[in-house]
């Protein structure tokens, strides 16, 4: 299904899908014919569970993915925490709330998305905002909008019958309407490389943003451990992995492949895990 784009490249992907299968307390490999144009039953389940990044840390995923139509519908809910204290800033990677926001944005250079850097936090330009409640309300609307479209756009372009929706909410609108939450963090105003359940920041790009989203669907990194942290040692993605978005996140053309979504999807087949240890019964 990925056709010429992984000419070249199908080593790596290989080791990429054999390796996230091996940390996966998910057990089963269902064929990704079954996957992706086999008559699964209909129905729902969450999925949740930890995954192990660069053997340092375990990171958690949760979603909801649910077979209906013959096609697949996958839904991710971030609530995140303000900031604290009045007259707080957000700072932003563009200037595409300049719209919602009008003359309350600071907004010059150019976007963190566009500026050819493999950094997440380029400083490319000034963009930032009081932290209101509109602004972060803002903030939150596009981000649930826009991050879901770049996991659209790619299972399209692959003709996957996957529809992706991404909810960012506050912490206080989660609870009062006793929403499923997926993942619960703090919202940081700036920019930074940290983990994605330690924070989501209001200077991460779009692109950057459904890198993360990759993570809290279970996915892992597809570069050099610790890559990208400091300047001495720029973001090295694995070869051929640079046509990846969870290869290099920051690229607005890079993509989530069939490998992705498959990895994401070929849970719905497993049986539950008996722990959520994706090492549980590796030593006996």
């Amino acid at each position: 299904m990925s056709g010429a784009v992984l000419e070249g490249r199908e080593a790596t992907f290989r080791d990429i899908l054999a390796d996230t299968i091996a940390k996966d307390a998910y057990l089963c490999l269902p064929a990704p014919r079954d996957v992706f144009q086999g008559d699964a039953p209909e129905g729902e389940r969450r999925i949740a569970g930890m995954m192990p990044h660069y053997g340092l840390f375990f990171g958690p995923m949760s979603y909801l993915v649910r077979r209906r139509g013959g096609a697949w519908e996958v839904e991710v809910r971030v609530a995140v925490e303000p900031p604290a204290g009045a007259g707080a800033w957000l700072e932003l990677p563009d200037c595409g709330l300049a719209g919602a926001l009008g003359g309350a944005i600071a907004c010059r250079g150019t976007p963190y998305a566009r500026s050819g850097s493999t950094d997440a936090c380029p400083g490319s330009g000034e963009f930032s905002a009081r932290a209101t409640p509109a602004a972060i309300r803002a903030l939150l609307a596009r981000w649930s909008t826009e991050v879901e479209g770049y996991w659209n756009r790619d299972a399209r372009a692959f003709g996957l019958p996957v529809r992706y929706d991404f909810d960012f909410v506050l912490g206080d609108d989660a609870r009062g309407r006793a929403l499923r939450v997926d993942l619960a963090v703090p919202l940081s105003p700036t920019c930074g490389r940290t983990p994605y359940f330690s924070a989501m920041r209001a200077g991460w790009s779009l692109p950057v943003l459904a890198h993360e989203v990759g993570h809290v669907l279970g996915l892992l990194d597809e570069y050099e451990a610790l890559s990208g942290i400091v300047s001495c040692y720029p973001k090295t993605p694995f070869p051929g992995a640079e046509i990846s978005r969870m290869g290099l996140s920051m690229r607005e053309q890079t993509q989530l492949l069939p490998v992705h979504h498959y990895l994401v999807l070929r849970r719905f087949f497993c049986r539950a895990p008996a722990s959520m240890d994706p090492y549980a019964g590796a030593i006996r």
